[in-house]
């Protein structure tokens, strides 16, 4: 099962975070941010881990996928960011895979905005009734605790694609999208969807590796459309050497290119 960061936003409440603290105990859990001190019974031992961020994109930093919580889903087709997994869908999705994970809760009052969701790879909702969706800080984490530790399995895990290659997809999917001519607002929605997919999917590193193989194939071959009489750059999207060792990786496609 993969390693859990917990993230609270701005919590109101020192008592918020103890009894926090005190569900990730019940559960084998230990990485928290921020600070507090009341109520954790005998969580103290995690409450001494804390780490305190001043960003929430710091917090993130370093993290394989990163899960935003909200109790609002969205009925706008539009929203992309407010479509969440529910708990259970996420502990199956991470079973038996190895990486960091971060679960972001927010404000006890008025959740998490969507443009700190959007900093996140996928959402996360406890399904509830529609009259009465929002729970208790700690007792929704504890739910989404109780999931993920139901689901760990003790089979070898495999391991989640970093960050920086989920980054690597979206910007060769982002290149090939411009090269094929949509519109800008067409190129967000898809760049939010595909983001939702990664990290719904909670994608391995090999899966991932084929992934950017083959959609830089497809950037490299629009541009050649796009630009016939420019035979001497083969693409205008650059290929680091980091990238070049997840395509070795990527050994299900053929490494020949057209010259």
């Amino acid at each position: 099962m993969a390693d859990l960061r917990v993230v609270l936003v701005e919590p109101g409440f020192e008592e918020s975070i103890g009894f926090v603290a005190r569900a990730m105990k019940n559960f084998g859990l230990s990485n928290l941010g921020p600070s507090g001190r009341s109520r954790a019974g005998h969580a103290q031992d995690v409450l001494d881990s804390i780490v305190e961020h001043p960003s929430l994109k710091e917090a993130l930093e370093g993290l394989h996928l990163s899960i935003g919580t909200t109790a609002q889903r969205s009925y706008s087709a539009s929203n992309l960011v407010r479509k969440p997994m529910t708990p259970r869908e996420l502990a199956r999705a991470l079973t038996n895979e190895a990486g960091t994970v971060g679960i972001v809760f927010g404000r006890e009052g008025t959740g998490l905005t969507n443009l700190e969701l959007d900093q996140c790879d996928a959402t996360l909702t406890i399904p509830t009734v529609s009259e009465y969706q929002t729970l208790n800080l700690s007792h929704a984490a504890a739910i989404v605790f109780y999931e993920l530790q139901i689901a760990a399995g003790e089979s070898s895990p495999d391991g989640l694609a970093s960050e920086e290659v989920k980054k690597t997809i979206l910007r060769f999917l982002s290149e090939s999208a411009i090269r094929s001519g949509l519109e800008e607002h067409e190129r967000v929605l898809l760049t939010r969807a595909f983001r939702n997919l990664l990290g719904r999917s909670a994608i391995r590193h090999r899966e991932a590796s084929l992934l950017v193989e083959a959609l830089r194939r497809i950037s490299e071959t629009l541009t050649r459309t796009k630009e016939p009489r420019d035979s001497g750059a083969i693409s205008a999207v650059s290929e680091t050497e980091t990238e070049r060792g997840w395509i070795q990786d990527s050994s299900g496609l053929s490494q020949k290119h057209d010259s």
